[in-house]
């Protein structure tokens, strides 16, 4: 393997004063662990030790993050950000940057136990009613509050979830917004609520805090969202003050795990058109399991990062491995999509064992803390 390649992908890169010591970026992965629990602590400072540049924390809902309404009780939240910020010390002392990403999904307002929100949408969908223009204010605000919370916590960046069918990504695609309103109609009317979050988010948290962006450049279905669409909203989130475009492919539930029938590297060429139209920092994504992959995409400036998600639960040493030539040694993901496709509770519903390895090839993932 070139040796020029390795280097390029554990070159330490600096993004708004935070330096990230190599270009491997831990995926967010919706695995119900949880932040605060042994079994969580285990399972992110394993990968944060195995030599990951930075870990992103699963998406999380913004009404979490920003009052103590969603969590029923005074002092939740309060608590919660205590527990966060132990979890970020301990990833800190191993020499890794850690974020969380933020979303909003389709209840407002969102509740952790009793009823829920009502379902909603931008435009009336199913059971989904429209979004007021007022409510979307809330929502704006929420996004700023949580983001203003994640920094108090200690984090150190905050990844913005704008694909995969949550609401920023159905915002912003024909297929679900048809609003007459500035908030949809052409595609520069339908960044409006994407613009709107960013700049509130920005406020909140200062010019000097790193903010990403989960893209979904292409929807792959008739009629949805273009890569030509998606690139033009990534020069428009530059210009309003993004550090990083983090692309990846598709909504929930199609195409957002490639399976081991899609080549390598899945989704790389749209991460390459994006960073040929952006002068910020672009993450690579989906299936880049190899180290000589990984440097080949960061080498020949296809992308700046590489986000790991499955190969990092399959092996949480991989980039300790890769940068010291031990590439036999690592345990390859095979894009099975068994376990790590369910949460911890799914699992545990399945299979009725409370300790069940999230990965088919890592019989320690998910069970680290009892190991």
């Amino acid at each position: 393997m070139p040796q020029e390649n390795i280097s390029a992908l554990f070159k330490p890169i600096t993004i708004k004063g935070m330096e990230i010591r190599n270009r491997v970026v831990m995926a967010p992965l919706q695995l119900s662990l949880g932040f605060r629990s042994q079994r969580a602590r285990a399972f992110y400072l394993e990968r944060a030790r195995g030599g990951t540049g930075a870990i992103t924390l699963p998406a999380t809902a913004v009404d979490i993050l920003f009052s103590d309404e969603a969590w029923g009780k005074s002092g939740a939240l309060a608590s919660f950000l205590q527990g966060l910020s132990s979890l970020v010390a301990d990833i800190h002392n191993t020499g890794a940057k850690v974020g969380i990403q933020l979303w909003h999904g389709f209840n407002f307002p969102v509740r952790l136990s009793g009823v829920q929100g009502e379902l909603i949408a931008p435009s009336p969908t199913g059971d989904a009613r429209e979004l007021k223009a007022a409510e979307i204010k809330v929502i704006v605000g929420k996004f700023a509050a949580a983001a203003a919370s994640a920094r108090e916590a200690g984090l150190d960046f905050v990844n913005l979830h704008g694909a995969h069918a949550y609401l920023l990504h159905r915002f912003f695609s024909p297929l679900d917004n048809q609003r007459s309103d500035k908030y949809g109609g052409s595609v520069d009317k339908r960044m409006t609520f994407a613009l709107e979050c960013l700049k509130a988010v920005r406020k909140a948290v200062g010019e000097e805090y790193p903010l990403f962006w989960r893209l979904s450049a292409e929807e792959g279905i008739v009629g949805g969202i273009t890569l030509e669409q998606s690139i033009k909203l990534a020069q428009a989130l530059e210009k309003a003050g993004i550090d990083v475009i983090d692309v990846s492919y598709g909504r929930f539930p199609r195409q957002i795990m490639p399976s081991k029938k899609q080549p390598m590297g899945t989704y790389v060429s749209q991460a390459e058109a994006v960073k040929q139209a952006v002068n910020v920092p672009v993450i690579a994504v989906g299936r880049i399991n190899s180290p000589q992959l990984a440097g080949d995409i960061v080498s020949q400036n296809k992308a700046d990062l590489v986000a790991l998600g499955r190969q990092l639960i399959a092996d949480p040493y991989w980039p300790k491995k890769a940068q010291e030539g031990r590439f036999s040694d690592i345990v390859l993901c095979d894009s099975c999509n068994r376990n790590c496709v369910r949460s911890i509770p799914e699992n545990r519903e399945r299979t009725g064992s409370e300790d069940l390895s999230l990965c088919s090839v890592n019989d320690r993932a998910g069970r680290e803390w009892l190991m």
